[in-house]
């Protein structure tokens, strides 16, 4: 019983590595136009330009990354000019991250391409929710 949970997961953990991976393929030409890695595109992804500016903390735990790779994707994206850290309006000890006019139009382009070209853009809105929730329903940190 324990091996056949084993395959299942084994074959989850594929697909899901397998649309990650085509969607980075899709996106590529985005990536190359405005001169981004993977971990720089998704830093952009999650400053939401209708949300308040993320502080530094907040982006790391967005992506995934240690602080310290966070302030370097960042130096790399205001090299580009198409972010700025300013201090924070709320607690002068932090910066947050914003985008420049650059930035937004590099980010537009990146969630629009992955929007349109995802192997997940051609399943169904029901098929979505479902991935969704069971995607989020996903302990944060294994055991």
């Amino acid at each position: 019983m324990e091996d056949e949970r084993a395959q299942k997961l084994s074959a989850a953990l594929f697909a899901v590595y397998d649309v990650v991976a085509r969607t980075n393929d899709a996106l590529e030409p985005a990536l190359r136009e405005f001169g981004l890695t993977a971990g720089t595109a998704h830093l952009l992804w999650v400053v939401d330009p209708d949300a308040p500016s993320p502080s530094m903390r907040t982006a790391a735990e967005r992506t995934h990354c240690t602080p310290q790779n966070v302030t370097f994707m960042c130096h790399q994206l205001e090299a580009k000019g198409l972010v700025t850290r300013k201090p924070s309006p709320t607690d002068l000890r932090q910066r947050v991250i914003e985008l420049t006019p650059q930035g937004l139009a590099a980010r537009e382009a990146i969630v629009g391409l992955a929007s349109t070209r995802s192997p997940l853009a051609a399943v169904d809105e029901a098929d979505l929710t479902r991935i969704t929730e069971l995607l989020r329903s996903a302990p944060s940190r294994s055991a």
